[in-house]
């Protein structure tokens, strides 16, 4: 599992296109919301297909299947407090037919 809290904690992201992509969406949420720190309004969590479990689909606010690039990903986010959640991503394999 990663945690991203900020931008400098995205160097350890794989694979570099969901890097560029959460790192270009932590730059527009700090400036909407007006921080410097990622903290202030949540966090990223990248997570290994087998580290899934320890999430429940049921603690989402919606699920989506996320295309970047050819990889698929499946991104969910929960909800911490009233100013606070995480966005969440998980590997997923796509059989193209």
């Amino acid at each position: 599992m990663i945690k991203t809290t900020n931008l400098k904690e995205t160097d350890q992201i794989q694979p570099l296109i969901l890097r560029a992509y959460i790192a270009k969406k932590i730059t527009a949420m700090m400036q909407e919301y007006q921080v410097d720190n990622l903290d202030d309004i949540g966090c990223f969590v990248i997570l290994e297909k087998e580290e899934f479990a320890c999430v429940p689909m049921n603690e989402l606010e919606f699920v989506e299947v996320l295309e970047i690039g050819a990889e698929s990903y499946l991104h969910g986010v929960r909800i911490i407090d009233e100013s606070c959640g995480e966005d969440i991503y998980l590997p997923v394999e796509v059989v193209r037919c």
